[in-house]
């Protein structure tokens, strides 16, 4: 039973912890963005034409939008475990699955998005987003890891109602 508190207290601190990275998140959104209009306005970085530097303070912006939301589930996940006192739960297995979807979203949209908008508006551009595989592999395997959640809770609930 002391282990179990233990991870409560923990998911206390982690959630706290994943909102203040949420909030930092945020705010790098909105830098980004007015770098994006001030550098490109300003035509500050040479050595980029204006649409490149635009496109890619854009695209940055684009990945701190997408950590927010991955960043507020795993918040929300935190939470879940915190509230209901148990890490074996249907909202845990939720947050898990939307954390898996956004861990893919985060390593692949922005990428094609900004390369693809980059090449539109400034074709001669050398500048290209990598999509990230490891991303896709990890949000795959976070998918997994949510379906033995969702089997731990039937396990629970049938242990709870055996007693």
């Amino acid at each position: 039973m002391e282990t179990k508190n233990k991870i409560i207290k923990r998911m206390g601190v982690y959630h706290k912890i994943t909102k203040g990275f949420y909030y930092a998140s945020g705010v790098l959104c909105l830098v980004f963005i007015v770098l994006a209009i001030v550098l490109a306005c300003t035509n500050a970085i040479s050595s980029l034409a204006v649409a490149e530097t635009a496109c890619l303070f854009g695209t940055l912006a684009l990945y701190a939008f997408v950590c927010m939301g991955l960043l507020w589930n795993i918040a929300s996940l935190f939470k879940s475990v915190e509230q209901e006192q148990a890490p074996f739960s249907q909202k845990v297995s939720h947050y898990l699955k939307k954390s898996a979807i956004f861990v893919i979203l985060l390593a692949t949209v922005p990428a094609l998005i900004g390369s693809l908008v980059l090449k539109i508006i400034y074709p001669a551009t050398e500048l290209v987003f990598p999509v990230s595989l490891g991303g896709v592999i990890a949000g795959i395997a976070i998918l997994l890891v949510s379906i033995f959640f969702n089997y731990g809770k039937e396990l629970q609930k049938n242990a709870d109602e055996t007693l």
